[in-house]
């Protein structure tokens, strides 16, 4: 019997754990996530090193929402040993579909470990994060690395709002009847920190019903 309820005790806490995301360089718990993104190849820059993305994925919880960016590491044309990545920064920012003008700008230094700064226009910029409480991270999964960032979000009457109260809406409420699908705009870049030049970009829609 207790062989039993040792065993059922592990398939929870593996199944639990499974949905459960941690920054902490470690990818493993994204691996039940599903891609949301597959980021189109691009001509790389000779004078440009970071990181070359590959694939996009998203996760909506109570609090935050997840952002994992996984590609190459690269120097100039060629990929490298992950030195690269480490002088590299991911800037995430999100417009609403309805008013462009709402907008916010999520950054990941690497002079900052474990912090993102959130900024929105006409408002004072917000860190988050801490050693202990980390909002981003980044790691190695085989051949490609990654980052994992973690963003606040707000909840109102219309929905899921990115970044501040009020931001961008990313999940529309089951309460509200609307006839809008497309929701936010979201850009992600890669850029080298040692030159301050974008190394890759990707865009793409987040759409009604995509997130939950």
């Amino acid at each position: 019997m207790k062989k039993v309820l040792f065993f059922i005790t592990i398939v929870l806490l593996i199944s639990t754990a499974s949905y459960c995301v941690k920054i902490d360089g470690r990818f493993w718990d994204w691996t039940d996530i599903g891609d949301f993104h597959k980021c189109r190849s691009r001509a790389l820059s000779r004078d440009r090193s970071g990181l070359d993305m590959d694939t996009v994925k998203l996760h909506l919880t109570g609090k935050f929402l997840y952002i994992y960016v996984e590609g190459r590491s690269v120097k100039g044309k060629k990929p490298d040993d992950g030195s690269a990545v480490k002088g590299s920064s991911i800037r995430v920012s999100f417009s609403s579909s309805q008013s462009p003008l709402n907008r916010v700008r999520i950054s990941t230094e690497p002079s900052a470990l474990w912090q993102i700064k959130v900024s929105k226009p006409e408002m004072e910029s917000v860190v988050y994060g801490s050693k202990k409480n980390k909002y981003w991270s980044r790691g190695r999964i085989g051949r490609k690395y990654a980052f994992e960032i973690k963003i606040p979000v707000f909840r109102s009457t219309k929905g899921v709002h990115i970044g501040v109260a009020g931001g961008p809406i990313i999940a529309v409420s089951e309460d509200q009847a609307t006839s809008r699908n497309s929701l936010s705009e979201v850009l992600i870049n890669s850029v080298d920190m040692k030159t301050h030049r974008l190394v890759d970009t990707v865009s793409f829609t987040i759409k009604k019903g995509m997130l939950q």
